[in-house]
């Protein structure tokens, strides 16, 4: 075989080896987040987190943000005191996070199957009507003989009409109060092999009190948060446009 046609037969089969190879697509690498790098360090760069949430009408938005929310708790009471202790261990926060994710899988799937109906038809309501007429009963008392002489304030006189263990004369939150409610809450919705351990269970618990004392209540309890909760639950304005001619009718 002649020397030029042996290597146009070389050169056809590498171009038809080279054809015949697809080419390999990697899975795209997923956004290192505080939660994937906090949560889940030992996570493949291309996996999803894992659900936190089971109820498949959930969107995954959700996960994702209160993953954040709970990367974030832990970086802010529990990471500067542990990073001290020691740099290396990887094992201590997802250890927590496995915890407070069998407990909101629990509340999840007890709000699931609770017909809720009866406490926001009927329950709210009845609160917060009896809470308007109190404040308004302790304001018309403001600065009046009924007011200790007129030296009670609006707060002092409304906690006298409604009256919580949980709540001071100033209106603040019972720290000792939110730690019994948040122990109870723990030993329901976990198991005894995480509950029984006072460590862990004490870790837990104080996350979720900081949580709600410097995060939720301050928050949830603001005019501004409660008006704008309000609007969002009733949508965007729906303006009916008329005609000129069904203007000038009705003028």
């Amino acid at each position: 075989m002649s020397a030029p046609l042996l290597r146009r037969q070389t050169t056809r089969s590498v171009a038809s080896n080279s054809s015949d190879k697809q080419p390999v697509q990697s899975k795209p690498l997923k956004p290192v987040t505080l939660a994937r790098r906090l949560l889940f360090p030992h996570l493949p760069p291309d996996a999803d987190l894992p659900p936190l949430l089971l109820s498949q009408t959930i969107p995954p938005e959700l996960n994702a943000e209160l993953y954040d929310f709970i990367a974030i708790a832990l970086r802010a009471y529990v990471h500067p005191w542990w990073s001290k202790i020691t740099r290396y261990d990887k094992e201590f926060l997802p250890a927590i996070t496995r915890v407070l994710t069998s407990v909101v899988r629990t509340v999840e799937a007890r709000l699931v199957y609770t017909d809720l109906s009866p406490l926001l038809l009927r329950d709210v309501p009845v609160l917060l009507t009896q809470h308007v007429v109190d404040y308004r009963n302790a304001r018309s008392k403001l600065h009046s003989s009924y007011a200790a002489g007129g030296a009670a304030t609006l707060p002092q006189l409304f906690h006298q009409m409604q009256p919580h263990m949980a709540l001071s004369l100033e209106g603040k939150v019972d720290e000792t109060y939110i730690r019994q409610a948040v122990d109870e809450l723990l030993r329901v919705c976990l198991p005894a092999e995480d509950y029984e351990p006072e460590s862990e269970r004490y870790i837990v618990r104080e996350i979720m009190v900081k949580v709600l004392l410097d995060g939720v209540i301050p928050r949830i309890t603001q005019p501004w948060f409660i008006h704008q909760s309000v609007l969002n639950l009733l949508g965007p304005e729906k303006k009916n446009v008329r005609s000129r001619s069904q203007n000038l009718l009705l003028c």
